[in-house]
């Protein structure tokens, strides 16, 4: 992830944005874990698709076509839900088994833990665990909700661009377990780029305010240029980008952070965002690419 920038002083459903755009076959996989979330949490829950595939497997390519939109499909899974960080997606396999008589094949598929003893994440290894978290994390975004809940919309999103900056430190040395989810960012008070990104779209689900998570390059104050994320938002019918983590940046030297830096990326238009920031809709390189919502041209302010 692109490291957060540092400053010397004296930086539709939304919630199926990714979906919508998947195919029938990678739709059919999303669904099936949408429909198992509770039962994954145990880490072995095997969700058996049978025939469902059959067809597409005597196709030439199809066994590639079906681990491309199994991939798409997470990817997609992971940009909608915010709430998925227990689970290892490298732990999770996909199987096909093929049942011949004479020259008749048929192909059935399943996706488990396969030879894995589970495939939650070393961090989240009991149900217990996984849903006492997540009961702390939506208690927490529950009271913001309501605290926030008679303000505007426009103030929602600022109050909350605010209190992240306030309370999440950018993890430089990656020394949190999970820097790059909401844990990291909402539990433990560190975290990257993508732990605030998910962060700010997590709270903004229980808001009600339209916000997608989005991935792509950053070019920081030094001109590196490295993996990021951040959000767009929806106000007023028109979308704006959010890139929290350069809103918060590391000082150094006597200073603070000034409202002028605290606001430099918050609800930009393409015309100013893009000079730093180029979107990447290839979220893993074995997946499909996905489109993102157009940014107004202009800033909202």
């Amino acid at each position: 992830m692109v490291p957060i920038q540092i400053i010397a002083i004296g930086e539709t459903s939304v919630n199926s944005f990714y979906y919508n755009q998947l195919d029938q076959y990678g739709k059919i996989i999303y669904d099936a874990i949408k429909n198992n979330k509770e039962n994954m949490k145990t880490g072995t829950y095997r969700i058996d698709f049978e025939r469902q595939f059959n067809d597409l497997l005597h196709e030439e390519n199809g066994e590639q076509i079906l681990n491309t939109a199994f991939q798409s499909a997470w990817n997609a899974y992971t940009y909608d839900n915010m709430d998925v960080f227990y689970i290892d997606v490298e732990k999770l396999t996909l199987t096909t088994t093929t049942t011949s008589i004479g020259s008749f094949s048929t192909y059935t598929v399943e996706l488990s833990n396969g030879e894995n003893a589970s495939y939650l994440d070393d961090n989240f290894n009991s149900q217990s665990i996984i849903n006492n978290q997540l009961l702390s994390l939506e208690a927490m975004r529950s009271e913001i909700c309501r605290q926030l809940q008679n303000y505007s919309t426009i103030d929602k999103v600022r109050q909350v661009h605010n209190w992240l900056i306030e309370n999440v430190e950018y993890d430089v040395d990656l020394s949190t377990d999970e820097p790059y989810s909401i844990i990291g960012a909402l539990t433990e008070g560190e975290a990257v780029c993508e732990g605030y990104a998910r962060s700010f779209k997590y709270i903004m689900d229980g808001l009600g305010v339209p916000c997608v998570l989005i991935s792509g390059i950053g070019t920081n104050s030094d001109g590196e240029t490295e993996s990021h994320a951040w959000n767009y938002v929806q106000i007023e019918g028109k979308w704006y980008a959010i890139d929290v983590t350069w809103d918060d940046p590391i000082i150094i030297g006597n200073g603070y952070l000034t409202e002028e830096l605290q606001y430099r990326h918050f609800l930009k238009g393409s015309r100013t965002f893009f000079e730093t920031h180029t979107e990447d809709g290839y979220i893993t390189s074995n997946g499909m690419e996905f489109d993102f919502p157009e940014l107004s041209e202009i800033d909202y302010y």
